[in-house]
């Protein structure tokens, strides 16, 4: 995760609070998946139903999602860089990271949901794979702030995991979108 990234999740757990901005980033790259033409305006409806009292974004907001949508769209088309989940930096306390992961996951399989992307759906055995841990993540817990090297280590492979699964899932939603138009 770049410095930048870990700024813009400081800075968008301000503005957005009680938002978690994990999930919420987890919702794009779900979105952006299950998408073949993602839609700025749709994702920014999409992410104004996490609030829970129907008030708008600020324009201060508005502008960090769009360019948030700008760049995942980049990075989701990036073999180079590829999406990373949006969570807090690494000097924070490991149970603040893994319930972040945890919501990043919740939000990922929302929008994947939104997107009729499932078991179900023209994936690879790889992705269903996926899909399945995807779920169980999405349930996980750290009890202590302090975890040893194992659990440091474990942690950054599951970050590397989500990056390289949501790159599949991509893959496969266009493949599955292209074999689907005739020739």
């Amino acid at each position: 995760m770049s410095a930048n990234d870990s700024f813009q999740f400081e800075h968008l757990s301000r503005l957005l609070a009680p938002i978690d901005p994990a999930e919420l980033h987890g919702l794009l790259c779900g979105l952006l998946c299950a998408r073949i033409n993602p839609d700025r305006n749709q994702w920014l409806l999409h992410a104004r139903e996490m609030l829970a009292d129907d008030s708008e974004f600020s324009s201060t907001v508005n502008d960090l999602l769009w360019q948030w949508f700008d760049e995942g769209i980049i990075r989701i088309n990036s073999l180079d860089e590829p999406i990373t989940p949006l969570l807090p930096d690494d000097d924070a306390p490991l149970s603040q990271r893994v319930n972040a992961l945890s919501g990043w996951c919740q939000g990922l399989l929302y929008g994947l949901g939104l997107g009729e992307i499932g078991p179900d759906n023209r994936l690879s055995a790889e992705s269903q794979e996926f899909l399945r841990d995807i779920a169980d993540i999405a349930q996980v817990g750290f009890d202590t702030d302090e975890g040893g090297e194992a659990d440091e280590n474990a942690y950054f492979e599951v970050i590397e995991y989500l990056r390289v699964g949501t790159l599949l899932i991509h893959q496969d939603t266009q493949r599955s979108a292209a074999s689907s138009y005739p020739p």
